[in-house]
């Protein structure tokens, strides 16, 4: 049975899906996202639950059949990326979305981000719209995921590099943009176009803030999403996690690049099984 598709509304105000427009960018930011992977069911009983899914990008030649050429392309392409949260509930044996549930939820490219973490007000953070390095907006091409105990899903941002480019070809990258891919020219998403956070002859820094394991609690949807930087920037494609025999939480990560690493984070502090408010931050710190 299918639950959920492309372009199918959150909510009554949304627009039914067109698939001769494939919809527009305030359509698609009140509807489920493209290109799911991973994904999470949060149980509310044995017929309801909190459907969490990643979108991590968008099929360019079925969202733009005629290309990226105004600045409401690029607001629906960033609206079709990102995480999508959705109340399911199950009736005469059949799953539905609840729309307009209390847990529906979309969050984009152009949601707000709080930046936690070792990388936290780092100088390389820092951008002309966040001179603190403390907030951020977005997320997309998310990957795999994981998830807490403690009722959080954790969505990993992997090939975050194919959306930024550069109007001035002869900017000098760095050699940090260089390691991680970045460079003049994007994969055809065309965001810089319309969008100067994407161009990095304008905004250097903006790549830095990419590259993380994002952590979203699907219970409060008034919640802000945390970038925690302390799990490491790379390509993520999982953070499985597990409480190890010491109470320390333990997370596993991946890189999905070629020739890279897996890596293995250890909480500072210790999981309390009895305090689930007290865990809230486990991935703040650690090594």
């Amino acid at each position: 049975q299918t639950v959920a598709s492309w372009g199918d509304p959150l909510f009554s105000d949304g627009v039914p899906f067109d698939p001769s427009t494939r919809g527009t960018g305030a359509s698609q930011e009140r509807a489920i996202g493209d290109n799911t992977d991973g994904m999470k069911l949060f149980h509310l009983s044995a017929d309801e639950g909190v459907l969490v899914t990643n979108n991590e990008y968008v099929n360019k030649s079925i969202f733009h059949p005629e290309g990226v050429n105004e600045a409401d392309d690029v607001r629906k392409s960033k609206a079709g990326h990102g995480v999508s949260i959705y109340h399911i509930k199950r009736e005469n044996g059949k799953w539905t979305v609840v729309v307009d549930g209390n847990y529906n939820r979309r969050i984009t490219a152009d949601s707000k981000m709080e930046i936690t973490g070792p990388a936290r007000a780092h100088d390389l953070i820092k951008t002309q719209a966040d001179p603190e390095g403390v907030s951020s907006k977005g997320t997309w091409n998310n990957c795999g995921n994981g998830w807490t105990p403690w009722g959080t899903y954790l969505a990993c941002e992997e090939n975050f590099n194919g959306y930024f480019a550069s109007t001035d070809d002869n900017v000098v990258t760095t050699a940090a943009q260089n390691r991680y891919g970045i460079g003049t020219q994007d994969w055809g998403y065309g965001w810089y176009k319309f969008d100067p956070r994407f161009d990095i002859s304008k905004e250097p820094n903006e790549s830095n803030r990419n590259g993380y394991v994002v952590e979203i609690d699907p219970m409060v949807p008034q919640s802000t999403p945390k970038k925690r930087t302390a799990l490491g920037r790379f390509k993520h494609e999982n953070a499985e996690l597990v409480i190890a025999d010491n109470g320390k939480v333990v997370v596993y990560m991946g890189d999905d690049e070629r020739g890279e690493f897996l890596y293995r984070f250890i909480s500072k502090e210790k999981y309390q099984p009895d305090n689930q408010s007290a865990n809230r931050d486990l991935l703040e710190q650690g090594t």
